[in-house]
Protein backbone atom coordinates (compact mmCIF):
# COMPACT_ATOMS: atom_id res chain seq x y z
CA UNK A 1 0.00 0.00 0.00
CA UNK A 2 1.42 3.31 -1.07
CA UNK A 3 1.97 5.79 2.22
CA UNK A 4 2.28 9.49 2.35
CA UNK A 5 3.42 11.38 5.31
CA UNK A 6 2.91 14.94 5.15
CA UNK A 7 4.99 16.76 7.39
CA UNK A 8 4.29 20.33 8.74
CA UNK A 9 6.77 21.93 10.49
CA UNK A 10 5.71 25.50 12.81
CA UNK A 11 6.11 28.06 15.12
CA UNK A 12 4.11 30.33 17.02
CA UNK A 13 1.87 30.51 14.04
CA UNK A 14 -1.54 28.75 15.39
CA UNK A 15 -3.55 30.30 13.15
CA UNK A 16 -1.56 28.88 10.21
CA UNK A 17 -0.95 25.61 11.73
CA UNK A 18 -4.40 24.96 12.25
CA UNK A 19 -5.62 26.25 8.53
CA UNK A 20 -3.27 23.52 7.47
CA UNK A 21 -4.70 20.90 9.53
CA UNK A 22 -8.03 21.53 8.00
CA UNK A 23 -7.18 21.35 4.64
CA UNK A 24 -5.54 17.86 5.24
CA UNK A 25 -8.50 16.34 7.34
CA UNK A 26 -10.25 15.25 3.51
CA UNK A 27 -6.97 13.49 2.78
CA UNK A 28 -6.39 12.24 6.34
CA UNK A 29 -10.00 10.06 6.37
CA UNK A 30 -7.75 7.56 4.31
CA UNK A 31 -5.36 5.31 5.94
CA UNK A 32 -2.22 5.92 3.67
CA UNK A 33 -1.84 9.49 4.53
CA UNK A 34 -0.85 10.36 7.81
CA UNK A 35 0.48 14.20 9.08
CA UNK A 36 3.59 14.54 11.18
CA UNK A 37 3.64 18.48 12.87
CA UNK A 38 6.52 19.12 13.88
CA UNK A 39 6.45 22.29 16.58
CA UNK A 40 8.57 24.23 18.02
CA UNK A 41 6.18 26.54 19.70
CA UNK A 42 5.84 28.58 23.19
CA UNK A 43 3.81 26.43 25.76
CA UNK A 44 1.18 28.18 25.01
CA UNK A 45 0.87 27.70 21.58
CA UNK A 46 1.79 23.91 22.30
CA UNK A 47 -1.31 23.48 23.96
CA UNK A 48 -3.75 25.31 21.65
CA UNK A 49 -2.66 22.92 18.76
CA UNK A 50 -2.45 19.87 21.08
CA UNK A 51 -6.11 20.65 22.07
CA UNK A 52 -6.90 21.07 18.61
CA UNK A 53 -5.36 18.27 16.85
CA UNK A 54 -6.83 15.91 19.85
CA UNK A 55 -9.38 14.10 17.49
CA UNK A 56 -7.82 14.60 14.69
CA UNK A 57 -7.44 11.33 12.59
CA UNK A 58 -3.66 9.93 11.48
CA UNK A 59 -1.94 12.69 12.99
CA UNK A 60 1.70 12.81 15.06
CA UNK A 61 2.57 15.46 17.03
CA UNK A 62 6.37 15.92 17.82
CA UNK A 63 7.77 19.15 19.87
CA UNK A 64 11.24 20.26 19.46
CA UNK A 65 13.51 22.82 21.02
CA UNK A 66 13.75 25.98 18.20
CA UNK A 67 16.30 24.56 16.25
CA UNK A 68 15.36 26.03 12.82
CA UNK A 69 13.28 25.29 9.46
CA UNK A 70 15.93 22.09 8.39
CA UNK A 71 15.98 20.61 12.10
CA UNK A 72 12.46 20.41 11.79
CA UNK A 73 12.50 19.37 8.72
CA UNK A 74 15.16 16.52 9.86
CA UNK A 75 13.10 15.84 12.66
CA UNK A 76 10.16 14.99 10.47
CA UNK A 77 12.29 12.79 8.22
CA UNK A 78 13.01 10.87 10.85
CA UNK A 79 9.77 10.10 12.40
CA UNK A 80 8.22 9.07 8.76
CA UNK A 81 8.28 5.70 7.72
CA UNK A 82 6.35 6.18 4.87
CA UNK A 83 7.15 5.60 0.95
CA UNK A 84 6.38 9.30 -0.11
CA UNK A 85 6.79 12.37 1.90
CA UNK A 86 5.54 15.72 0.96
CA UNK A 87 6.49 18.69 2.91
CA UNK A 88 3.85 21.06 4.21
CA UNK A 89 4.69 24.20 6.33
CA UNK A 90 2.21 25.31 9.09
CA UNK A 91 0.01 28.36 6.91
CA UNK A 92 0.49 26.25 3.46
CA UNK A 93 -2.17 24.20 2.28
CA UNK A 94 -3.27 21.32 0.61
CA UNK A 95 -5.35 22.68 -2.36
CA UNK A 96 -9.04 22.05 -2.68
CA UNK A 97 -8.66 20.40 -6.15
CA UNK A 98 -6.89 18.21 -4.67
CA UNK A 99 -8.92 14.47 -4.26
CA UNK A 100 -7.09 11.87 -2.25
CA UNK A 101 -7.84 8.85 -5.10
CA UNK A 102 -6.31 11.06 -7.79
CA UNK A 103 -3.08 12.03 -5.83
CA UNK A 104 -2.57 8.04 -4.70
CA UNK A 105 -3.12 7.03 -8.32
CA UNK A 106 -0.51 9.36 -9.52
CA UNK A 107 1.94 8.09 -6.71
CA UNK A 108 0.88 4.38 -7.05
CA UNK A 109 1.71 4.34 -10.89
CA UNK A 110 4.62 6.68 -11.45
CA UNK A 111 8.19 5.56 -11.94
CA UNK A 112 10.08 8.46 -10.99
CA UNK A 113 11.79 9.44 -7.63
CA UNK A 114 9.63 12.75 -6.86
CA UNK A 115 6.81 14.43 -8.51
CA UNK A 116 6.68 18.36 -8.90
CA UNK A 117 2.90 19.79 -8.67
CA UNK A 118 2.25 23.48 -9.27
CA UNK A 119 1.86 25.53 -6.44
CA UNK A 120 -0.86 28.62 -6.31
CA UNK A 121 0.30 31.12 -3.95
CA UNK A 122 -2.37 31.82 -1.20
CA UNK A 123 -2.76 35.80 -1.26
CA UNK A 124 -2.26 37.05 -4.97
CA UNK A 125 -3.74 33.79 -6.56
CA UNK A 126 -1.27 33.07 -9.17
CA UNK A 127 0.79 30.25 -10.02
CA UNK A 128 3.97 29.78 -9.59
CA UNK A 129 5.59 30.18 -12.88
CA UNK A 130 8.43 27.45 -14.38
CA UNK A 131 11.09 28.52 -16.78
CA UNK A 132 11.22 26.64 -20.36
CA UNK A 133 12.31 23.32 -20.48
CA UNK A 134 16.08 24.08 -21.30
CA UNK A 135 15.70 25.84 -17.71
CA UNK A 136 14.52 23.31 -15.16
CA UNK A 137 17.65 21.46 -15.25
CA UNK A 138 20.16 22.01 -13.41
CA UNK A 139 17.52 23.98 -11.25
CA UNK A 140 19.48 27.60 -11.18
CA UNK A 141 16.16 29.47 -11.29
CA UNK A 142 15.00 28.37 -7.81
CA UNK A 143 11.77 27.03 -9.63
CA UNK A 144 10.75 24.23 -7.30
CA UNK A 145 8.74 24.17 -4.47
CA UNK A 146 8.73 22.00 -1.66
CA UNK A 147 4.54 22.58 -0.64
CA UNK A 148 3.88 21.07 -4.14
CA UNK A 149 6.48 18.30 -4.35
CA UNK A 150 5.79 14.82 -3.15
CA UNK A 151 9.57 12.47 -3.03
CA UNK A 152 10.22 9.07 -1.84
CA UNK A 153 11.79 8.50 1.72
CA UNK A 154 14.47 7.05 0.09
CA UNK A 155 15.86 10.07 -1.65
CA UNK A 156 17.15 11.49 1.97
CA UNK A 157 18.67 7.91 2.68
CA UNK A 158 20.94 8.28 -0.83
CA UNK A 159 21.77 11.78 -1.08
CA UNK A 160 21.36 12.83 2.66
CA UNK A 161 18.92 15.33 4.59
CA UNK A 162 18.67 18.84 4.57
CA UNK A 163 21.63 20.88 5.51
CA UNK A 164 20.92 22.92 8.74
CA UNK A 165 23.41 25.21 8.40
CA UNK A 166 20.89 27.36 5.75
CA UNK A 167 18.28 29.30 7.34
CA UNK A 168 15.79 29.39 3.91
CA UNK A 169 17.06 27.69 0.95
CA UNK A 170 17.86 23.93 2.73
CA UNK A 171 14.97 22.72 -0.09
CA UNK A 172 16.90 24.62 -2.93
CA UNK A 173 20.54 22.71 -2.01
CA UNK A 174 19.05 19.45 -1.37
CA UNK A 175 17.64 19.88 -4.97
CA UNK A 176 20.82 20.28 -6.52
CA UNK A 177 22.31 17.24 -4.59
CA UNK A 178 19.48 14.96 -5.86
CA UNK A 179 17.73 16.31 -9.35
CA UNK A 180 21.58 17.11 -10.86
CA UNK A 181 22.10 13.84 -10.83
CA UNK A 182 20.71 10.35 -11.70
CA UNK A 183 17.21 11.21 -10.36
CA UNK A 184 13.99 10.82 -11.70
CA UNK A 185 11.21 13.61 -11.70
CA UNK A 186 7.82 13.72 -13.17
CA UNK A 187 6.37 17.64 -13.55
CA UNK A 188 2.58 18.23 -13.84
CA UNK A 189 0.51 21.22 -14.14
CA UNK A 190 -2.20 20.13 -11.38
CA UNK A 191 -1.84 22.60 -8.37
CA UNK A 192 -1.37 20.55 -5.26
CA UNK A 193 -1.17 23.20 -2.85
CA UNK A 194 -1.37 27.19 -1.85
CA UNK A 195 1.57 28.75 -0.09
CA UNK A 196 1.41 31.42 2.53
CA UNK A 197 3.16 34.44 0.81
CA UNK A 198 4.08 35.43 4.32
CA UNK A 199 6.31 32.78 5.11
CA UNK A 200 10.15 33.62 6.02
CA UNK A 201 11.42 32.61 2.48
CA UNK A 202 9.08 35.53 0.66
CA UNK A 203 9.84 38.24 4.18
CA UNK A 204 13.67 37.80 4.09
CA UNK A 205 14.52 37.95 0.32
CA UNK A 206 18.38 39.00 1.02
CA UNK A 207 18.83 36.12 3.17
CA UNK A 208 17.29 34.15 0.72
CA UNK A 209 19.35 35.44 -2.11
CA UNK A 210 22.69 34.86 -0.11
CA UNK A 211 21.97 31.82 0.39
CA UNK A 212 20.60 30.51 -2.95
CA UNK A 213 24.29 32.09 -4.20
CA UNK A 214 26.32 30.50 -2.05
CA UNK A 215 24.29 27.22 -3.46
CA UNK A 216 24.84 27.84 -6.62
CA UNK A 217 28.77 28.47 -6.41
CA UNK A 218 28.89 25.34 -4.08
CA UNK A 219 27.42 23.17 -7.07
CA UNK A 220 28.76 25.27 -10.04
CA UNK A 221 31.25 22.36 -11.00
CA UNK A 222 28.51 19.72 -11.34
CA UNK A 223 26.45 23.06 -13.41
CA UNK A 224 28.94 23.48 -15.67
CA UNK A 225 29.12 19.37 -16.35
CA UNK A 226 25.70 18.89 -16.97
CA UNK A 227 25.33 22.10 -19.40
CA UNK A 228 28.45 20.19 -21.56
CA UNK A 229 26.69 16.93 -21.50
CA UNK A 230 23.41 18.51 -22.83
CA UNK A 231 25.62 20.38 -25.33
CA UNK A 232 27.43 17.34 -26.47
CA UNK A 233 24.37 15.22 -26.73
CA UNK A 234 22.50 18.38 -29.20
CA UNK A 235 25.76 18.32 -31.24
CA UNK A 236 25.63 14.39 -31.63
CA UNK A 237 21.85 14.73 -32.68
CA UNK A 238 22.49 17.02 -34.62
CA UNK A 239 25.04 15.98 -36.98
CA UNK A 240 22.61 12.38 -36.98
CA UNK A 241 19.54 14.19 -38.25
CA UNK A 242 21.85 16.08 -40.79
CA UNK A 243 23.74 12.88 -42.01
CA UNK A 244 20.07 11.66 -42.23
CA UNK A 245 18.72 14.74 -44.26
CA UNK A 246 22.13 14.21 -46.83
CA UNK A 247 21.56 10.46 -47.98
CA UNK A 248 17.57 11.65 -48.72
Amino acid sequence: MTRIDIITITKDDIKGVCNTVKSTRALRQQNEFKQIIVDSSCDEGRKQIEVFIHNEPNIEYIWQKPSGIASAFNKGLSQSDAEWVWFLNGGDEVHPDVKAENLLFILCNTLADAVIFQMEFMQSGDILERPPLSGLWPPIINWIPHPSTVTRKNLYTRYGNFNESYKIAMDYDFWFRCFSKDTVVDTLSIKLSKHDEDGLSNTNKSLAYREILKIIKTYWPQVVKVWLINAINRYHALRIYLKGSSVK
